[in-house]
């Protein structure tokens, strides 16, 4: 039986991090039956409202081989989140085991880790993206506005990355294989992932495919009408440091393939 890691950073999530726990248990069954040990590593990004409490108890609900809760002692952001995440997973998992990341608000639903865990292996991709693009792919409860600048920021991606298979890069919801995370950490050290704001997640999936990897999407719906509580996201700074960040990006890839072209 190999294992799946299932992190899910969080930072005052306590009106929706137990309930998502609870759904994630729901699939434990079905995941059985692919071969998959469910693992669900919520992490406690210092909160200041419940939301240790509520993981805690998640622990004596389920039993600590089920939920193992990751503790922050000072804020470090969502990009805190994903490096620590990185390495739990490099250091609890073995060779075959997959890593899913999932935002910690309720606003993605567990049952979509079917079809991602299949077409990873069926495809024997890298990576795979629950992606807001696909034609069976489903929004709901997010304002027409938000929406409007999510569809504008993917066509600045697509043309600025340019990353075979790929339509959604900043959907959080994604699965992993322990290999590519392995080479990301190889090439590019301790804690891979430096930028601050929400374009971490961008920054993330960018630097595995300088790595290599391959990518595929699912169809999932994202419902944003479930999440309770008030949104964390700075629409205008996320806006500025997503543009900034991608140009980063590019020139980080200009300088791997120029490095590769003379021998480094």
């Amino acid at each position: 039986m190999n294992n799946l890691y299932v992190f899910l950073p969080c930072y005052n999530e306590g009106l929706n991090i137990g309930t998502l726990i609870d759904e994630w248990m729901d699939e434990s069954a079905l995941l059985s039956d692919k071969g998959y040990k469910l693992i669900i590593c919520p992490i406690d990004d210092c909160s200041t409202d419940n939301t240790r409490q509520v993981m805690l108890d998640k622990v004596v609900e389920y039993g600590d081989c089920n939920v193992k809760v990751i503790i922050h002692e000072q804020n470090m952001n969502l990009r805190g989140g994903l490096n620590t995440s990185i390495a739990r997973f490099l250091e609890w998992g073995g060779k075959n085991d997959l890593m899913c990341l999932m935002d910690g608000d309720d606003t993605h639903a567990p049952k979509f880790i079917h079809p991602m865990v299949n077409k990873i292996n069926d495809d024997k991709l890298d990576c795979v993206i629950a992606s807001r693009y696909c034609d069976d792919s489903a929004t709901q409860g997010l304002a027409g506005h938000r929406k409007f600048l999510s569809d504008m920021a993917k066509i600045y991606y697509c043309l600025m990355l340019r990353v075979p298979g790929v339509k959604d890069y900043t959907c959080g919801y994604r699965v992993y294989t322990k290999h590519i995370i392995a080479k990301l950490v190889e090439l590019f050290g301790e804690d891979p992932v430096k930028e601050k704001s929400f374009a971490c997640m961008m920054e993330l999936l960018f630097k595995i495919y300088l790595c290599g990897a391959t990518f595929g999407e699912v169809g999932f719906e994202l419902r944003y009408d479930k999440k309770q509580g008030e949104s964390k996201m700075n629409i205008g700074n996320t806006m500025r440091n997503s543009l900034s960040a991608a140009l980063r990006l590019r020139k980080l890839k200009k300088t791997i393939m120029d490095g590769k072209k003379n021998g480094g």
